[in-house]
């Protein structure tokens, strides 16, 4: 029932992500419900931004059940 959940799960404090003009960075908040969903992440040149998920584009880059593996 859960499978397609994956996909679209909303962003979670942790996530790392990929953003295509701010590069990789880290969730530290997240706001909102639905199409209005924000989050604050922490990019790797110490810039913090909010980003409103839809429009942002970004790419989650570590899914929480890859955690483990090789660290």
């Amino acid at each position: 029932e859960g499978k397609d959940d994956m996909n679209e799960r909303e962003y979670q404090v942790g996530d790392r992500v990929q953003h295509p003009e701010f590069g990789e960075g880290l969730v530290l908040e997240t706001r909102g419900r639905g199409a209005d969903v924000s989050v604050l992440v922490s990019f790797k040149d110490k810039s913090q931004r909010r980003l409103v998920v839809r429009l942002a584009k970004l790419t989650l880059l570590e899914a929480p059940g890859a955690r483990g593996r090789g660290a």
